[in-house]
């Protein structure tokens, strides 16, 4: 697959669903996320995050061509009013995908393995009908690379970025 035929190739990373309920090959991503929790909280919310797999929700990670894992997006699905995104009272429910938590671990890599989830992410929400992604708040400029990639289909609403998702392949 060459760069050019799909906007989901990143060389030299692997992105896919994380179906394993051993979370042990993950903990030093989830330890420098979450630096003050202790590894049974970090547990729990990994076998709640688990347990929403496909209807609910779910987890991606990225690997690195060693196959380690170098990034984890963890998401679900809820249904919002369309009125919000369009600042009108329309009450007609539609379906999102919201970002719950991206974690990217490489220096090097980190706005590949950003955007690499981010994609994949889409895909995923367009796989279950979703005419939006929620993105959370990015700390570390990322938020920019995206407005660079998807602008014009990026629509902000007090503190949350949403994306268009219609027509999105």
């Amino acid at each position: 697959m060459s760069k050019e035929t799909s906007k989901y190739y990143y060389p030299g990373l692997n992105v896919n669903s994380y179906k394993s309920k051993n979370i042990h090959p993950l903990m030093s991503l989830l330890g420098q996320e979450f630096p003050n929790w202790s590894t049974n909280k970090i547990s729990s919310y990994m076998n709640l995050a688990l347990s929403k797999q496909n209807d609910s929700g779910g987890i991606l990670v990225a690997q690195n061509e060693a196959s380690y894992y170098v990034g984890i997006l963890i998401y679900t699905f809820q249904q919002i009013d369309l009125g919000v995104l369009e600042n009108t009272k329309n009450e007609k429910k539609v379906n999102i995908i919201i970002i719950e938590n991206l974690i990217a671990s490489s220096p090097v890599l980190q706005k590949e393995v950003f955007m690499a989830l981010i994609d994949h992410s889409m895909k995923v929400g367009n796989l279950h009908s979703c005419e939006y992604i929620e993105l959370p708040n990015f700390e570390n400029g990322n938020l920019k690379l995206i407005e660079l990639k998807y602008s014009g289909k990026i629509k902000k609403e007090g503190f949350r970025t949403y994306i268009k998702l219609k027509n999105f392949k």
